[in-house]
């Protein structure tokens, strides 16, 4: 490069030496200055593409500008979905929020710069044309947001309300007990009253009309002993068969029914265990488990959480999921004002958790307490007919009256 003139000097022009007559150098210096012209052209424009040389224009040679930078990615937008799940049900997770954005695109490359002109007389070269300028840097691609988290744990399942699979719309609360003469019988206020009865024979004994459990779910009430017997109402009652034809495999009499989520359980006698058996709908069974060893006449309920059976030994047994059974250290196990006791200290009745007590009388009588004692005979039936036991009654759902 040239050096930078001084500050005596004007831009483009040699300095007079000293001792030197003005008018001959001006004649030389004259001659001489289209050539330095054009070499000092050619250095500058190499240099810096814009000259401060008299006569330059666009035309003259320039380095192309640097492409612009391209502009930044835009940042991805959070659209996360799914926020914390709450009671009810089973809450997916959400998803991941939207990707990135898309890196910017760089900008065009600078042009060429054009060769620059011939020089003066002298014949100098043209410039050289600038090198084309680099392509912008592309932005960032945004980072998305993550999306929330949602919740996977269910709530906890209820009994469904009016309509629900449960309890069938226009439905009310109803006790129904079954007994001897294949009688069924059916309570819409809490054992206060009874009727809507049917039965199959009068002062029946222990025969195979005799119905010896009873239990209700999914809007429909199943009832067993020999025979299986159901309802979708509580009042009308179709008789299924005996047991032991192809309903139940390995039992023919059912003393012991229980339901829970969907599903209705029944107990029969064993030789080293009872037998479970299990049915979504009441009307197919299969085997389940084994329980414990109830010897014979084997009952069974579910209340608090859990399944509990006993017969003949009056040793009573538990499981959450009647598949595990262990012993529970409380013969003839019942549940009575909150908690499981002997059945004589529920006073040899069935409890029901709106707090009344229902115990069966021999000749068809149906007793009721609020407290355990003095018991008021509230049904006394016209056919002799007694229900089977204290836990041959259930609790669900009938049509009104």
């Amino acid at each position: 490069m040239l050096p930078e003139p001084s500050r005596d000097r004007q831009p483009g022009l040699l300095a007079e030496p000293p001792g030197r007559r003005r008018g001959s150098y001006a004649v030389m210096t004259r001659m001489a200055r289209p050539l330095a012209m054009a070499l000092l052209g050619t250095g500058l424009a190499a240099c810096s593409g814009e000259p401060n040389v008299p006569g330059w224009s666009a035309a003259s040679a320039g380095a192309g500008r640097a492409g612009s930078v391209g502009r930044a990615g835009g940042s991805g937008a959070p659209t996360a979905s799914g926020g914390k799940g709450g009671a009810g049900g089973v809450g997916a997770s959400g998803s991941a929020g939207r990707a990135g954005g898309s890196a910017g695109s760089g900008a065009a490359s600078g042009a060429a710069g054009t060769s620059g002109g011939s020089g003066g007389p002298a014949g100098g070269r043209g410039g050289l044309g600038g090198a084309s300028g680099s392509s912008g840097s592309g932005g960032t691609a945004g980072n998305g947001a993550e999306g929330g988290e949602g919740s996977n744990v269910g709530g906890a399942a209820g009994d469904g309300g009016p309509g629900s699979e449960e309890i069938p719309a226009g439905y009310v609360k109803a006790i129904v007990g079954v007994g001897y003469g294949g009688i069924r019988i059916l309570s819409r206020d809490g054992g206060m009253t009874w009727g809507d009865r049917t039965y199959a024979a009068p002062d029946g004994g222990d025969d195979e009309d005799l119905l010896r459990a009873v239990a209700y779910g999914k809007g429909r009430w199943i009832a067993t002993g020999w025979k299986l017997m159901t309802s979708d109402d509580g009042v009308n009652w179709v008789d299924r068969g005996m047991l032991n034809d192809g309903i139940i495999d390995g039992n023919p009499i059912i003393e012991g029914l229980a339901y829970k989520d969907g599903y209705f359980y029944a107990a029969g006698d064993g030789g080293s265990g009872a037998h479970i058996y299990r049915s979504a709908d009441g009307l197919g069974w299969s085997t389940f488990g084994t329980g414990g060893d109830t010897v014979k006449h084997t009952g069974l309920t579910y209340h608090d959480g859990l399944f509990v059976s006993y017969g003949d030994s009056e040793t009573s047994y538990q499981s959450t999921d009647a598949k595990t059974w262990t012993e529970m250290g409380i013969d003839n196990a019942t549940f009575c004002e909150g908690e499981w006791r002997t059945l004589d200290e529920c006073h040899d009745a069935w409890w029901f958790d709106d707090g009344y007590y229902l115990v069966p009388e021999w000749g068809g009588d149906i007793r009721r307490s609020a407290t355990g004692s003095n018991f008021q005979t509230v049904y006394s039936d016209d056919q002799s007919n007694t229900l089977y036991r204290a836990r041959a009654v259930a609790e669900g759902y009938a049509a009104p009256e």
